[in-house]
């Protein structure tokens, strides 16, 4: 009854213009001992603090990657310390002749509401206007919230989470591209970290949550969504890290070497911005 109602919801919702959005099904959990991935730069958002953001080297060639978001962007999980930031550059390395520069500005346990306020936060803005890729993780924590609920009470959990989710992934992407009228919006979906969630409640919360997502990315003709329900599906036991909700070393080069695939194209020259479609 749950899932027939849920469904509702979604049907509904779209007909009155509020789109799902997405993220991930995975607490922002800082494991003790594992060293930071590679040039992650804390930003502080709503303009406080006196630190410069990050920036870009000034190099004609050089193709700018930005990452941000939670603990996924961040790269927890990985055995080795080294997330998107290592394993998407060493990817685009072999698409591409140009040199990859990275920003990481992925912070532990942030929701849509802070990152939103990173992406409008002033210090943020150079790296964003000069980003040729700007990869996005996003919404796992405002998702765990709903899991804790009681079934009865996850639906009406599930449609207010939704609309505010929804508004919130919006306006990240319009301050994006308000910055950036050019580079590759790229948002990560979300996926199962166990085999016990596959025929639970939680599960279908997910696919909702996935489809809403991939309906507001693919609203603007420069974002692409990014499966990953379908790698992590069978291969729990294989990419999922330790914690039992990050990716681990393998599950993020998986998703490394399917967002190099599906941007290719973006490389050769003269050709058409790559959508991917589902």
């Amino acid at each position: 009854m749950l899932k027939k109602t849920l469904w509702f919801s979604i049907l509904f919702l779209s007909l009155v213009g509020i789109v799902v959005l997405s993220a991930g099904f995975y607490q922002a959990l800082t494991i003790a001992g594992q060293p930071a991935p590679p040039k992650a730069t804390p930003v502080v958002p709503n303009g406080t603090g006196n630190g410069k953001g990050p920036a870009f080297p000034e190099k004609g060639n050089a193709l700018n990657l930005l990452i941000m978001g939670d603990s996924i962007a961040r790269g927890a999980g990985d055995e080795a310390g080294k997330g998107f930031s290592f394993y998407l550059p060493e990817d685009l390395k072999t698409r591409t002749p140009k040199e990859i520069a990275v920003e990481n500005v992925g912070i532990d346990g942030l929701q849509t509401d802070g990152l939103l306020a990173l992406v409008q936060d002033e210090k943020l803005k150079p790296a964003v206007a000069a980003a040729d890729l700007l990869l996005v993780s996003i919404g796992g924590n405002d998702l765990r919230r709903i899991r804790r609920l009681r079934a009865m009470a996850k639906e009406d959990g599930f449609q207010q989470s939704f609309a505010g989710y929804a508004t919130g992934l919006t306006s990240i992407v319009k301050t994006l591209r308000s910055a950036n009228a050019a580079g590759l919006i790229i948002f990560i979906g979300l996926y199962y970290p166990s085999l016990q969630d596959l025929s639970s409640d939680d599960g279908n919360l997910l696919l909702a949550w996935n489809e809403g997502t991939q309906r507001i990315i693919e609203q603007d003709r420069r974002a692409l969504f990014i499966p990953t329900y379908d790698l992590f599906k069978l291969n729990t036991a294989k990419y999922v890290a330790l914690d039992g909700l990050h990716p681990n070393g393998a599950g993020y080069q998986a998703i490394a070497y399917r967002i190099g695939k599906d941007i290719e194209g973006n490389f050769n020259k003269g050709a058409e911005p790559v959508q991917k479609k589902n």
